[in-house]
């Protein structure tokens, strides 16, 4: 049996499923701006951009991407800021951030084995919880790759 190796992930929903990203990824949490600069011929699922501290950002609604329901703009709805490992800044729209949460990642269980409205390759795996029950574990480099955003 392999030991346990715990890394740390903020959790956060869409629609009805829990999702997380590695916390050294997120460099913060946003409420939803006021003022997004649309980018036009763009995808749907691209909202546009903002300027978060003098840096360039864009805003991507993963609700739309992946079509997990009516994208609603409201009170608990949040944009996670995303540093690549090619080091680009990225927002992603969430439904709710909820907290940091160790995850060991050598328990994870197979995206493939699983029916989510994301696709497997955007997925590292989920993990169950008593108390929380499952969360998914998200590839977001995978999901925020230049390959992905210009296809």
């Amino acid at each position: 049996m392999e030991e346990e190796l715990i890394e740390e992930f903020m959790t956060f929903n869409l629609g009805a499923t829990q999702y997380a990203v590695e916390l050294p990824k997120v460099r913060e949490i946003l409420t939803y701006p006021e003022f997004i600069t649309p980018l036009p011929n763009s995808e749907e699922y691209m909202k546009g951009l903002i300027n978060l501290r003098g840096e360039v950002v864009p805003i991507l609604d993963l609700r739309v991407k992946f079509n997990i329901g009516k994208a609603v703009y409201n009170d608990s709805t949040a944009v996670i800021a995303i540093v690549t490992q090619d080091s680009r800044m990225l927002g992603v729209v969430v439904d709710s951030v909820d907290d940091v949460e160790g995850i060991d990642v050598n328990a994870l269980a197979s995206a493939n084995n699983m029916s989510s409205s994301i696709p497997s390759k955007y997925l590292k795996g989920y993990s169950m919880h008593e108390d929380e029950g499952m969360i998914v574990l998200m590839d977001i480099e995978a999901v925020l790759s230049k390959k992905e955003l210009t296809a």
